[in-house]
């Protein structure tokens, strides 16, 4: 079937196009409203843009319509949804408002081109395919592009389908079969179905989709049979019993310091007093905050605003504070090392002292921010020195654990939490708990926050861990090994959480087969669409 054929007359073609634009419309309003977003979120309407991805494919006359319709969508939803990056931009790098827009503008352009590339793609799919194998192709290739801008130019899987439902966990536990970009996949599929099952007619005696009442039967039931499954399973995770691991209580520390301030050298004593300060809420109980003291403490990344092995008067007094409570103090502060030839280099790193054996440990963070923690290519943006305090950070060299009362734990670094493959790591290395810190400050009061929160939640459904969570501003929480959200601190207030969590040490069926699904997402779209190519020069050649 040819959605719009040679024939329409020029009205109908306008009326086609202005179709189509409403559908991109649609597609990116339901990006927006089915992600965290300051009006209100309803995570079903982020299947708006799969669904409208899809219908424009069909509609679009040409290949070049569908990638153009496609970017539209996806470049209007991801910088809706991204809207927040222009508050930095403003408040920190010093550009005006118009100019923040337009970086983000700029940056929705780029993720636009995955959703061309989906709409280009699903028109030759379902051009040579039957419906039900275009619909679930359309899964595969919606899971694959997302894996691929996770891994592209450093990767930025920050709007990932699946995420936009971590919310609601019943919706999210197939993660742990077959991870966020898996469980997308699923949800592009079903949505692709929805398409095809839905008697829709644009065009008058024209363009109807689909034409015939037994493939919208097929989808329909290829919809039902996709939506059953993920019901069911998600219900039972839910209600099964979590393993059993040995409990401890986490005592996460919100400082809440003035970004403005934070790295001024008169203020470094008073950030150390403020955390010592919240910590003792949690680990003294004769201040009457709590009745027994904590296990674990946890500060935010860069809590501490000096070099921990340089800065001697200000490291006692941390080390001393864990001593005489006895508990372990993990907290976040830059490092320094050292290349082999002899060059300093600067990390991101998290501390974890503990007062019995093995004493003093680190991680440093590997997948650092462009831009925000070092400049790809030496690109000279004076805008961005504010937020590179100076410093040019380095990666760390390995995925090293750390050792926490006889168990091992991971550590993810505030923008590390959006990346599968680094939780999936740690956790098949043998890490029984997440640590995360993290520095939301820059974003101010709006949805970036609680999105990166969500996306947190991704990697404890995905990896059957507990996530321990610390932010500077918010949103410090504990997260199960099934995606919820047990607490969270409130934004901007300082504060001390303490929720009890447990070592984990079970591996999800992801854990163990990512390569396997990635495999899947990235070589099936792939061979459908070389079939659906060489199937198409075959008819040229023929007509």
């Amino acid at each position: 079937m040819t959605p719009a054929p040679e024939w329409l007359t020029v009205p109908e073609r306008k009326a086609l196009s202005r179709i189509i634009l409403c559908l991109a419309l649609l597609g990116a309003g339901g990006l927006f409203l089915g992600f965290c977003n300051p009006v209100a979120q309803f995570p079903p309407l982020a299947l708006c843009a799969p669904a409208a991805m899809c219908l424009m494919a069909r509609l679009s006359r040409t290949n070049w319509n569908a990638f153009h319709a496609g970017w539209l969508c996806a470049a209007l939803g991801q910088s809706a949804c991204l809207y927040w990056l222009a508050v930095p931009m403003h408040d920190f790098g010093g550009l005006p408002w118009i100019a923040a827009a337009v970086c983000v503008l700029a940056l929705g352009g780029y993720l636009g081109l995955y959703g061309g590339l989906f709409c280009l793609g699903y028109k030759l799919i379902h051009r040579h395919l039957h419906p039900l194998a275009a619909s679930l192709l359309a899964g595969l290739l919606w899971g694959g592009l997302e894996l691929a801008r996770g891994w592209l130019f450093t990767g930025f899987p920050w709007v990932s389908l699946s995420s936009a439902f971590a919310p609601w966990p019943l919706w999210i536990q197939g993660a742990a079969l077959v991870g966020a970009y898996g469980l997308s996949a699923v949800y592009a599929a079903l949505a692709a179905a929805l398409t095809e099952a839905a008697p829709l007619r644009f065009i008058p005696g024209r363009t109807a989709l689909p034409v015939r009442r037994k493939q919208r039967l097929a989808a329909l039931a290829l919809a039902v049979l996709l939506f059953i499954p993920l019901y069911v399973y998600g219900l039972q995770a839910l209600r099964a019993p979590l393993p059993q691991g040995d409990v401890f209580r986490a005592g996460l520390v919100q400082g809440n310091v003035n970004q403005n301030q934070k790295w001024e050298p008169r203020y470094q004593q008073q950030t150390v007093n403020r955390y010592l300060s919240l910590s003792e809420r949690a680990v003294n109980p004769a201040l009457g905050v709590v009745k027994e003291p904590v296990d674990l403490l946890v500060w935010p990344e860069t809590a501490m605003p000096f070099y921990f092995e340089e800065n001697r008067d200000l490291a006692a007094q941390i080390t001393a504070f864990s001593d005489h409570f006895n508990v372990p103090v993990a907290f976040g502060a830059p490092g320094k090392g050292r290349r082999p030839g002899g060059e300093t280099t600067y990390h991101n790193r998290l501390w974890l002292y503990t007062p019995d054996k093995p004493g003093l440990q680190y991680k440093d963070k590997v997948h650092l921010v462009p831009f925000g923690e070092y400049v790809p290519l030496s690109i000279p943006l004076p805008f961005i020195e504010y937020f590179m305090q100076g410093l040019d950070f380095s990666p760390g060299e390995s995925e090293r654990l750390l050792r926490l009362g006889g168990k091992k734990a991971g550590v993810l670094i505030c923008y590390e939490a959006i990346f599968p493959e680094l939780a999936r790591q740690q956790a098949l290395d043998g890490a029984a708990v997440l640590i995360n810190i993290s520095n939301d400050a820059w974003f101010g009061r709006t949805a970036a926050p609680m999105q990166h929160l969500q996306l947190t939640a991704m990697r404890a459904a995905e990896t059957g861990r507990y996530i321990v969570r610390a932010t500077n501003t918010g949103y410090s929480a504990v997260i199960d090994p099934r995606g919820r959200i047990l607490t969270h601190g409130t934004l901007f207030r300082a504060e001390t959480l303490v929720v009890p969590a447990a070592f984990q040490e079970k591996d999800t069926l992801f854990t163990l087969g990512m390569p396997y699904v990635n495999a899947v997402l990235v070589l099936g779209p792939l061979l459908a669409l070389l079939l659906c190519f060489l199937r198409e020069r075959r008819t040229r050649e023929l007509g």
